[in-house]
């Protein structure tokens, strides 16, 4: 039997003959051949990745863990035309490479990092001799000073690689939608595992313990943060988890921020009453704010919908509540938080306002639901992970909101 559609939300974690999973090879292909079609738009000849995650998008190589986003101990050069190449401290297989000319950090390379950024040039312009592409413009998502300095000394032009490899990465393949889904159904359960043991007495970090462990034991690989509070620490929002014991009648609110099997992402959040008792006004006001939000906001979420349209059209919140609101009305998802990022109209980050972008089909985003208040004890954290399909948005997040809410 080939599963199709929805019936593919739940992948599982063991190769079968009976069943069509994902395709790891069409995966990979089919991503390398998005990036490499952005590449020739922004006319580069190759790109230089350091990025651990955007080294896997375009090679399928795994990182190794948090050491692997604090050091520039990898690296991958892609062509506008064929196979990636990948350096670092790692082979495919997981064992040390330990070579010359691969790394330049002052922690492995100490009083000769300038010497060893000369030769990691040396080796950049003939790997890009061997790829057909010396001479021509590269790509670059990130550096440092030595990386700057050895790229001047080799005379090798370099241009922006954020944008061709985030547009990319933000119409995901039909293996990617398959990931997400598989990321997304494994929060659900790991949400309801925390809800399960919310009880007077429990610690944030025991909470925050038991929702790794899920993603963990499902196939799971990392957390992007440590986004659960209760009580007073959800106020303002974005706190970690601490030892702080959970009473009656306080909030738990949580981001599962979680990176599933293949290290696609679930983001989305729930919060839950601790206790059997009921909810105060305060919070039944927070959560409603939260929640009517989002569900008055989700018909704007389909393709062709510009992202300032978006912004103008989405219900406002009330003026108490807008000091404290989250930063954007929704983003992308992936392999991590990714472009597209759609803000109020009146805010953003970047203080130039939205992108003239529209959704396209394939999108997937996180629409964002936060009720916080300035002055007030508690805030009320929601969220929802969506597909964008060519019907309207698509709901990946099941997990049950609290019923005492409604």
């Amino acid at each position: 039997m080939v599963r199709t559609g929805h019936q593919r939300d739940l992948l599982g974690q063991e190769i079968v003959d009976f069943d069509e999973r994902v395709d790891m090879e069409r995966l990979k292909r089919e991503r390398l051949a998005r990036l490499q079609k952005q590449m020739a738009k922004a006319n580069l000849g190759g790109m230089l990745f350091f990025d651990p995650v955007n080294i896997r998008y375009a090679t399928g190589r795994r990182f190794p863990g948090v050491f692997g986003m604090r050091f520039f101990s990898q690296y991958a050069i892609v062509p506008q035309e064929g196979t990636p190449l990948v350096f670092g401290n790692n082979n495919e297989d997981g064992s040390y490479a330990m070579e010359k000319g691969t790394f330049w950090d002052f922690f492995p390379c100490g009083r000769n990092v300038e010497e060893a950024s000369r030769l990691w040039g040396d080796r950049l312009v003939d790997s890009m001799k061997e790829l057909g592409i010396a001479g021509e413009r590269l790509g670059i998502d990130r550096m440092d000073f030595y990386c700057s300095e050895s790229l001047k000394a080799h005379e090798i032009e370099i241009a922006d690689g954020r944008i061709p490899i985030e547009r990319a990465r933000s119409i995901k393949t039909e293996d990617e939608v398959s990931l997400i889904r598989q990321a997304c159904a494994i929060a659900d359960i790991a949400i309801c595992a925390v809800r399960d043991a919310i009880e007077p007495g429990v610690t944030e970090n025991e909470l925050f313990a038991i929702m790794t462990q899920t993603n963990l034991k499902y196939g799971g690989e990392h957390m992007d943060a440590r986004l659960l509070t209760a009580g007073g620490n959800t106020n303002p929002w974005t706190g970690s988890s601490t030892d702080r014991i959970v009473r009656p009648g306080d909030l738990v609110a949580y981001d599962t921020d979680m990176a599933g099997p293949m290290g696609y992402f679930a983001d989305f959040s729930r919060t839950y009453l601790c206790g059997d008792g009921k909810p105060n006004k305060e919070q039944l006001e927070a959560y409603k704010i939260a929640y009517n939000f989002i569900y008055d906001s989700l018909h704007l979420f389909k393709p062709g919908m510009s992202f300032p349209e978006i912004a103008e059209k989405c219900p406002p919140l009330p003026e108490e509540y807008k000091l404290q609101r989250y930063p954007m009305i929704a983003h992308g998802d992936g392999m991590s938080d990714e472009w597209p990022t759609i803000y109020w109209p009146d805010q953003s980050w970047s203080g130039f306002g939205n992108d003239p972008d529209v959704l396209e089909e394939n999108m997937v985003l996180s629409l964002e639901g936060l009720a916080s208040k300035v002055g007030a004890r508690e805030s009320v954290k929601l969220e929802e992970e969506i597909l964008i399909t060519a019907n309207g948005p698509e709901i990946l997040s099941h997990a049950p909101f609290d019923e005492r809410f409604f």
